[in-house]
């Protein structure tokens, strides 16, 4: 079709052409014939109408003048000059309001006819008559006029509906009638499978789909006057909202939450929230938000009463959809009562914990001595104990019930309910007291309280018992009440017995505390009895002795009951003072190193040792005297290892190996050894491969700051010897000697 149009309107054009040369070749000969005409002869008399064509298109609604003039010898015989229309009506109106009126030339002579806005009945043959002294003139002009182009019914934006068969409108009037053109993206359309051009009212697009969107061009062209119009139309094709599905979404109480309604939509469609249960909008309610061109509903501060089914509503210019989500709001639970319990012992009890929560928790009680809570039924350690529960979906309340039959001590403390739910975990604490007899179970045994001098004795007397059990203190069967010799302080849930010797022996004895409460009576004996000093300690001797020390070894007195020692303090002079009154001392802590030092080497000392107790000091015990060697070399150091094995000759300290765990080096780590009268000046160290006499190393020196020495550059899997001395003013210790061997290099292959 498209190429027939062309071929026709390349046609038309060509003989519009042909005959417009025509015509003007025609003018020129008739131009050329007036000219010699008016030289070979006289101008003959006529009315000229300008424009000289006779006939003249114009479209409705345009405006055209025709001027009519004489062409005469005498304008001034000219009369009755005057227009008129195709019925022969003279028109004489010159009311320029008027769709036709006339104006006449005011420097020559002639009319002009206006038309100020054309109408398609005004079309036909105007004629411009006068007379010229006997002769009657009149000279006629064609006026044709056309509708143009007009686009009625040719939105620029159209929407057509995905799945849809669509008519993009393109509704032309014209007059003549146009033929219509499409063409998209520059590619022209023709009726196919996919598209209809339709004569009268546009273009037919089926099954619309998204790749139908464009800019489609609708092109009007009237054939035969060569008009041609255009108009572009946007096709944006429209897709109905779809709401992706959404899962149920719980959220807790008092806190914040989003939730998100997504659908796909051409355009975008804009949401909206509504609460079922009341159909209320939540864009204006109170707490929420919405937005609006994203589907999320904002809730804060969430309540109990959100809970609840709520619609999103999903809606574009094409379909308006909706989807229903199920929003649970959780409640924290929370323990609204837990009463303490008393029973007695042997009885059954039930404590009772009660919580609310949404969902109703789940109440358990765990003990504070144990890590893990008491299972629902019996207990499988202890079938005296049961937990039982119970729930009330309606209100959200959930009861937890410990019961325990035959009740024990053991059953005494602290239980911490537990209520538990997805939202969140409760605790709060709670108490069984069992009561019970009192009873000396755990003081039973109780040392004996001492007493000395003027000293008053203390004696305790704390019975267990719930209730608090009341006590009063016998001696000798009868009842202590206070006096010179008592005073009882407190006679519930502990009493104090104040005793008085006076240091008179009868109140040397034992006493019977006697404890009372409703379930029954219990007794215990507390002995007061005399303390004393200790006595002479049994030996003393001389351990390790050096140039200015001494380390002892001292055995207290055997079979002394009594306090117990605090002290061991030894008195010493030289030999040539005889009176201890002169004498130095020198106290240890009861069991600590008998350490003495700062003595002068070659002197000979005399010594004395005693033991003290809280009474005080006993009697001294002298011992042999002591002559101190004279200065020497320090004693030998002792190397520390982590480990040693013995090689074939275990009588020979050489020969304890050790194994270093680096292949190039190795800590050597020794005690500080006794410098026998003389301060260690520093450490000598040697150390060469066994069989490696070349790698011998000179003797080093290490400060006296230090009780380690790094060695350095070794060879992997060797044996080395190494020997240690220790060096002050008078010479060298004796060596320790010790044998290292080095780690082994393991090559990876890859």
């Amino acid at each position: 079709m498209q190429r027939e149009l062309n071929t026709y309107l390349l046609t038309n054009l060509l003989s519009q052409n042909k005959q417009r040369r025509q015509i003007n070749i025609e003018k020129e000969i008739i131009l050329i014939s007036c000219v010699f005409f008016s030289v070979t002869s006289a101008r003959e008399a006529s009315l000229e109408i300008q424009p000289n064509q006779k006939t003249i298109s114009k479209e409705v609604g345009g405006s055209v003048a025709l001027t009519c003039r004489p062409n005469v010898e005498n304008p001034s015989l000219v009369t009755e000059l005057e227009w008129r229309d195709p019925k022969n009506r003279k028109i004489d109106s010159t009311n320029r309001a008027s769709p036709i009126y006339i104006q006449n030339l005011s420097e020559e002579k002639g009319v002009v006819l206006i038309f100020s806005s054309l109408t398609g009945n005004q079309g036909g043959i105007y004629t411009c008559r006068a007379s010229y002294a006997t002769d009657s003139l009149s000279s006629s002009i064609n006026i044709e006029t056309y509708d143009d182009i007009k686009f009625v019914e040719a939105p620029e934006n159209q929407y057509p509906i995905v799945g849809n068969d669509y008519i993009v409108k393109c509704i032309v009037n014209g007059n003549p009638t146009p033929i219509i053109d499409w063409n998209k993206n520059d590619q022209s359309i023709t009726t196919n499978d996919k598209y209809v051009v339709l004569a009268s009212n546009g273009l037919l697009i089926k099954n619309v789909s998204e790749a139908d969107d464009g800019v489609y061009k609708c092109t009007a062209v009237v054939l035969n006057t060569g008009q041609i119009k255009s108009r572009n139309i946007k096709v944006e094709v429209q897709v109905p909202p779809k709401i992706k599905p959404m899962d149920s979404v719980t959220i807790i109480e008092g806190e914040t939450a989003s939730i998100k309604c997504t659908a796909t939509g051409k355009p975008p469609p804009e949401y909206q929230w509504i609460k079922l249960k009341n159909r209320e909008d939540l864009a204006v309610a109170d707490r929420f938000e919405v937005r609006k061109n994203t589907g999320e509903l904002i809730m804060n501060k969430i309540e109990f009463a959100d809970d609840g089914d709520y619609k999103c509503i999903a809606e574009n210019p094409v379909e308006r959809v909706e989807a229903v989500v199920r929003i649970n709001v959780l409640v924290k639970p929370k323990i609204y009562e837990l009463t303490n319990v008393t029973a007695p012992v042997k009885s059954e009890t039930k404590i009772i914990c009660k919580a609310y929560g949404r969902p109703p928790p789940k109440v358990v009680f765990r003990k504070f001595n144990k890590l893990d809570p008491f299972r629902v039924g019996q207990q499988l350690d202890d079938n005296r104990i049961i937990l039982e529960q119970q729930f009330f979906e309606e209100k959200g309340e959930a009861y937890g019930t410990l019961i325990i039959s035959n009740l024990s001590r053991s059953d005494d403390g602290l239980y911490e309910c537990i209520a538990e739910n997805t939202a969140d975990t409760a605790y709060k604490n709670g108490h069984i007291t069992v009561e019970f007899p009192p009873t000396f179970e755990r003081t039973k045994d109780l040392p004996p309280v001492w007493s000395w001098e003027n000293k008053p004795g203390n004696l305790t007397c704390l019975p267990e018992a719930i209730p608090n059990a009341t006590i009063i203190w016998r001696y000798g069967n009868i009842e202590i009440t206070d006096n010179t010799n008592f005073q009882i302080i407190g006679k519930s849930p502990v009493s104090f017995l104040i005793v008085k010797p006076y240091n008179q022996r009868q109140f040397y004895t034992q006493y019977e505390c006697i404890a009372t409460n409703k379930y029954g009576v219990a007794n215990t004996k507390i002995e007061l009895k005399h303390a004393e000093a200790p006595r002479a300690i049994s030996q003393a001797r001389a351990e390790t002795i050096t140039a200015t020390t001494i380390k002892w070894s001292i055995i207290p007195a055997s079979h002394f009951d009594g306090l117990p020692i605090r002290s061991i303090t030894v008195q010493y002079l030289p030999s040539v003072q005889i009176s201890w009154d002169l004498s130095r001392n020198h106290t240890w802590s009861y069991g600590a190193p008998y350490i003495l030092e700062n003595l002068v080497p070659e002197e000979t000392y005399h010594f004395r040792f005693a033991a003290r107790n809280d009474v005080g000091m006993g009697m001294y015990r002298n011992v042999e005297s002591i002559t101190m060697p004279r200065r020497s070399e320090p004693a030998e150091p002792r190397i520390l290892t982590t480990q040693s094995t013995k090689e074939e000759n275990t009588s020979n300290r050489e020969d304890i190996v050790t194994t270093s765990p680096y292949a190039d080096h190795f800590e050597l780590r020794w005690s500080v050894p006794n410098d026998n009268g003389d301060p260690i000046q520093h450490y000598l160290v040697m150390f060469n491969g066994e069989w490696r006499d070349k790698d011998c190393s000179e003797q080093i020196q290490q400060s006296v700051r230090y009780t380690s020495y790094q060695l350095e550059k070794l060879l992997p899997d060797t044996v080395y010897k190494i020997e240690l001395r220790a060096h002050n003013a008078i010479g060298d210790s004796s060596p320790a000697q010790i044998k290292v061997r080095t780690a082994r290099v393991f090559n990876i292959i890859f």
